[in-house]
């Protein structure tokens, strides 16, 4: 490689000084070569909002338990649906039962306001828990019983504290126990037939949604009297994670996404308020369309894509501690018919859109993303047509939401691609 000293040349949509000038390092093909790089950051981007019918949460990493009121979203929605899994059945003929509880362990996330007093419901589910085509869906319902056997309303600290106890009904605490101690139930088959699970469903007046971790469990305790002491024990029943999953669904009624029919439903950032959409549970995403980036092949010449790199807002105003945005996104390539075709990749793996410029003069924060790869990718396509969808980490476990400005807003903040491209032999 060799090193070039290049001016940067203005020609139709390049934005640039007339005394700029970069040094970049090129292929051997650049030498000797007549050679030109533009600096180009007012292609058209086409920012708009769609949602998923529907996201896989099968083996997802957390419990996501709670209900909250968006202004901009709409009421959300996540229970929790598990599976439970027993490897104890030998116990003394002479154990006595205590008492029950479910414990649930924080996993430390935790969304919108965990000030007020919470409170979760636990009740038994009446069918079996059993994915739908092989997969669990956040829309997967599955039926439960109408008198809940556990209440607990609570102040959460899920900082702070390391679980959520639960205190159980005795009434199925000691049929359960009973049926393990006299050998009604011998193993995890007749337990599972007996037993199809539980669902912990959060109030609709609650004001947060929180995680936590997929090694909680169900905690019988009981004792043995020896002739000279009174023994204490448990049994933990744990919860199978394959078969636990949460249901996280929204009532968007006069929101935006009600116009949303289904996933193919394409709402553009300037039908709504010059703004585009994330909320991970959902299924709501940002998508990105770059229609003109093939007049890049109308500059005479031999041309490469040298970088390509996307920058997008987010929305003064619209987040904060309590509604908190992570500090990266990830994105993946869609087609038309919004089918995801693969994640967009760079030459260092998954491409990761990072905060790089927090902007106090507009208090509000840009993510910068390597989108080179779908940039050569658009140039390419044929019949087929690909759009950049763009979405947050853990986004089927979750229920963070961004707000992002769109494409028309003012130009420090718009949805925008700022794109290197070299021509040689020309």
């Amino acid at each position: 490689m060799k090193y070039i000293l290049i001016f940067i040349f203005i020609i139709g949509t390049v934005s640039c000084s007339d005394n700029e000038e970069i040094i970049l390092q090129i292929g051997e093909e650049f030498v000797g070569s007549n050679s030109k790089v533009y600096f180009i950051d007012s292609l058209t981007v086409n920012a708009s909002t769609f949602q998923f019918d529907s996201l896989i949460v099968s083996n997802t990493n957390r419990l996501l338990i709670g209900t909250y009121q968006d202004s901009v979203f709409g009421k959300i929605q996540s229970k929790s649906y598990l599976r439970l899994v027993n490897e104890i059945y030998d116990i003394d003929n002479d154990a006595i039962y205590d008492s029950i509880a479910l414990v649930l362990k924080y996993d430390n996330y935790f969304y919108n306001d965990t000030i007020p007093l919470q409170q979760y419901q636990v009740f038994e589910l009446t069918e079996n828990i059993e994915p739908d085509e092989f997969e669990y869906y956040n829309t997967t319902d599955i039926e439960y019983g109408d008198i809940p056997i556990a209440t607990k309303s609570f102040y959460p600290n899920p900082i702070k504290e390391d679980s959520l106890n639960i205190e159980v009904l005795d009434t199925f605490g000691e049929e359960l126990f009973n049926n393990i101690r006299d050998n009604v139930i011998n193993d995890n088959f007749e337990f599972q037939d007996e037993y199809n699970g539980l669902a912990i469903v959060a109030n609709e007046n609650n004001t947060s949604v929180i995680g936590f971790a997929k090694d909680s469990f169900l905690r019988i305790y009981y004792t043995i009297e020896d002739e000279d002491e009174v023994i204490e024990k448990t049994i933990d029943i744990t919860i199978d994670p394959v078969n636990t999953f949460n249901q996280t669904i929204s009532d968007q009624t006069e929101t935006y996404f009600d116009l949303i029919v289904d996933q193919e439903t394409i709402l553009p950032s300037d039908e709504t308020d010059d703004t585009c959409f994330i909320q991970s549970g959902i299924g709501i995403v940002t998508r990105i369309d770059i229609p003109y980036i093939k007049t890049l092949n109308d500059i005479p010449g031999d041309g490469v894509v040298v970088d390509a790199k996307l920058k997008f807002t987010l929305k003064r105003n619209t987040y904060d501690k309590q509604l908190h945005t992570r500090d990266s996104l990830r994105a993946f390539i869609i087609d038309k018919n919004v089918f995801v075709v693969k994640d967009l990749i760079t030459t260092n793996g998954l491409a990761i859109g990072l905060i790089e410029d927090e902007n106090t003069e507009f208090d509000t924060d840009t993510y910068v993303m390597d989108i080179k790869e779908f940039i050569i990718l658009k140039q390419n396509e044929t019949h087929d047509v690909f759009y950049l969808a763009i979405y947050p980490k853990n986004f089927n476990d979750s229920v963070d939401r961004y707000i992002f400005n769109g494409d028309q807003a003012s130009d420090n903040l718009k949805i925008k691609l700022e794109l290197t491209y070299a021509i040689y032999n020309d």
